[in-house]
C-alpha cells in the first residue's frame, strides 16, 4: 500500500505504476485481480461482475491490474497545483507501463457511488493517445476524478453491480490486441469486424416462443408470404443493441396480443449500429427482402431503431421499397439527437450507458457492455469515421440534417419518452450523482432526459413534417417512474400504450 501525501510527486505503487494526485490524500494499493470464478464464489467483497466479466470476455479484453483507492482531498501543498480536466474538473494521474506495439489500453473506474467510467490514455495536452503511439518514458498516462462522492446506500444494487465496497474507487487496469491475424492493424475496422461477428444484420421471425432468445429463424420463402398476407408489425432495435435485446422485457400479455391481433405476421430487424448508419441499414434491408413480396406494416422501434425507422417509413431512399409503413411507435428515439453523441462527448454517453446496465435489471447485459466496449475501443484509436452509426445521432450532424425536412407525409407517428430520476434514493447517488455525470447536467442544458436521450427530443419539433408529435398520440412517463433508456419496455405505461395504438 502506497501513501498519497497530497504533493505533485508521482507516488510509486510498484511494477512500473505510478500516481500523481495534488491535493489528494489516503491510500493506494496495486493488486492482481481476482479471477472471475473466485468472484463468483466470494460476492461480499467483489471485485467484478459476472456481466463485466463475461464482456471482457468477449471482446478480448483482459484485466492486468487493479488498483484500489481510499481518498479525501484536503489542503494541498504549496507546490501542489491541481491537475485539472479538459471539463475543470480536479483529477488525479494514474501510470500505466505501455503494454508495448499490438496492445490497447484502457482503466474501467468505479468511483464511490457506484458510477462506471472509462478512460483512455491521453499525452499531455489532454488527447488520446492511441494504441501506436507509445507512450513517453515507456508509460501511459491515465486521468482520473480525483473529487471523494459520498458512497451509495442502495443495498440491492451495490450487492449487484458495484466494482467494489462504497466509499472507495477502484480502478482496473485493461489490455487488448490491437491487430487481426488476417487484416492487421484494425484501427478504424475495429467496430465493422466486431458486428459482422457478433452482431451480424438478419430478418428474423419474432414470435412468442423466441422473442427473449438470442438466435431465431431467418425470415423464409413461407414466412414473407405470410408477412405479405395482410398488415405486418416489425421491431426495429437501438445503438448497442439486438431485437431480443431491445424488447425481451416486454410482458408476455403486451407481445401475445400483438402477435394476436398481426395475425402472427411479425418480424425484426438486426442491424449493424456502430459502424453504419441508418441510410445503409435500411439498404441492406431493402436489399435482402426477396423481390415481388410488398409488405404493409406497423413499426415499434427503440432508440437509435427510431431513425432506421424513420429512413424506411419516410422512404427517404432512391431504391424501390417494398414497404408500405402506417403507424411508428418511437420509444426513446432521439428525433433530434443526443448531444452525447458528438464526438467530445461520446464516452460520457457510454459511460452512462455502462453504469446504467451495469445496475439496471435490464435482462441482456453482457451483450450490451460487449458493444459498449467496443466503441470505447474504437474511440480510443481515434477512429471516429468507424463510429457512423454513433454519429447519425448528433444533433447538428449531417445524416439528422439530411432526415429533419420537410416533406409529404401520411405516416401516424406516436412517442414514448422519460425524464428519468430513480426513485431510490441509493441509485439516485449511484446514476445522478456519480462523477460520470457531473458535466451532463451542462450537456443537456439541464433539460429532462432518460439518462441518453432528452425527454422532448423524442417527439418536439425538428424540421421533419410529422413533428411535433400529436400530443393525444405522445406518453410522457414521469420522473417518479424511475423509467430510463434502458428499461422503457419493462413499464407497464409502455405497455398498455403499445397494445392500445396497435392492438386495438
Amino acid at each position: 500500500m502506497a501513501t498519497l501525501t497530497g504533493t505533485p510527486s508521482t507516488v510509486d505503487l510498484g511494477q512500473g505504476y505510478g500516481i500523481r494526485a495534488p491535493g489528494v490524500t489516503g491510500s493506494a494499493t496495486l493488486q492482481q485481480p481476482s479471477s472471475p470464478q473466485s468472484r463468483s464464489r466470494s460476492r461480499a467483497d467483489s471485485d467484478g461482475t459476472a456481466a463485466l466479466d463475461a464482456a471482457f470476455a468477449a471482446t478480448d479484453v483482459d484485466e492486468v491490474k487493479q488498483i484500489d483507492l481510499k481518498t479525501q482531498t484536503g489542503p494541498r501543498a504549496p507546490a501542489g497545483a491541481p491537475l485539472r480536466g479538459v471539463d475543470g474538473q480536479d483529477e488525479l494521474e494514474l501510470q500505466v507501463p505501455d503494454a508495448g506495439a499490438g496492445y490497447g489500453q484502457l482503466v474501467l473506474s468505479c468511483d464511490e457511488a457506484g458510477g462506471l467510467s472509462w478512460h483512455l490514455p491521453v499525452n499531455d495536452a489532454l488527447e488520446v493517445e492511441p494504441p501506436q503511439t507509445r507512450g513517453s518514458g515507456g508509460v501511459k498516462r491515465f486521468r482520473i476524478p480525483a473529487t471523494p462522492l459520498p458512497p451509495s446506500t442502495a443495498e440491492g444494487a451495490r450487492s449487484r453491480s458495484l466494482l467494489g465496497v462504497a466509499g472507495r474507487k477502484l480502478l482496473k487496469v485493461l489490455v487488448y490486441p490491437v491487430t487481426d491475424p488476417v487484416v492487421g492493424f484494425l484501427g478504424d475496422k475495429i467496430a465493422a469486424r466486431w458486428e459482422a461477428g457478433h452482431r451480424p444484420y438478419g430478418i428474423r421471425t419474432f414470435g412468442p416462443a423466441d422473442f427473449r432468445q438470442p438466435s431465431s429463424a431467418a425470415v423464409g420463402a413461407e414466412d414473407w408470404k405470410r408477412l405479405s398476407s395482410g398488415r405486418a408489425l416489425l421491431f426495429i432495435h437501438g445503438t448497442f443493441s439486438t431485437a431480443h435485446g431491445a424488447f425481451g422485457q416486454m410482458s408476455d400479455d403486451t407481445f401475445a396480443a400483438l402477435h394476436r391481433h398481426y395475425d402472427g405476421r411479425v418480424f425484426a430487424f438486426n442491424h449493424f449500429t456502430l459502424s453504419e448508419d441508418p441510410k445503409q441499414n435500411v439498404e441492406w434491408l431493402l436489399a435482402n427482402v426477396p423481390a415481388g413480396v410488398p409488405l404493409n406494416c406497423d413499426v415499434i422501434c427503440h432508440s437509435r431503431g427510431g431513425l432506421v425507422a424513420r429512413v424506411l417509413a419516410e422512404q427517404r431512399l432512391p431504391a424501390a421499397s417494398p414497404f408500405i409503413v402506417g403507424r411508428v411507435v418511437f420509444v426513446g428515439v432521439p428525433n433530434q439527437g443526443t448531444a452525447l453523441a458528438n464526438p467530445d462527448h461520446m464516452v460520457k454517453m457510454i459511460d452512462r450507458l455502462t453504469t446504467a446496465v451495469n445496475i439496471l435489471p435490464t435482462g441482456f447485459v453482457t451483450e450490451l457492455l460487449e458493444a459498449l466496449i467496443t466503441a470505447v475501443k474504437t474511440i480510443g484509436h481515434g477512429a471516429l469515421k468507424g463510429l457512423d452509426g454513433l454519429r447519425s445521432m448528433q444533433p447538428d450532424g449531417d445524416f439528422l440534417k439530411w432526415l429533419n425536412v420537410p416533406a409529404q407525409q401520411t405516416l401516424e407517428y406516436f412517442g414514448i419518452s422519460s425524464n428519468y430520476e430513480p426513485h431510490d434514493e441509493g441509485l439516485r447517488a449511484m446514476v445522478r450523482n456519480a462523477a460520470i455525470n457531473k458535466a451532463l447536467d451542462t450537456i443537456f442544458e439541464d433539460a429532462g432526459n432518460d439518462l441518453v436521450v432528452p425527454e422532448a427530443g423524442v417527439h418536439a419539433a425538428n424540421g421533419g413534417t410529422l413533428f411535433p408529435i400529436d400530443p393525444g398520440r405522445l406518453l410522457t412517463i414521469a420522473p417518479e417512474a424511475g423509467v430510463s433508456h434502458v428499461t422503457f419496455f419493462s413499464h407497464p405505461a409502455t405497455n398498455q400504450k403499445l397494445t392500445q395504438w396497435l392492438a386495438t
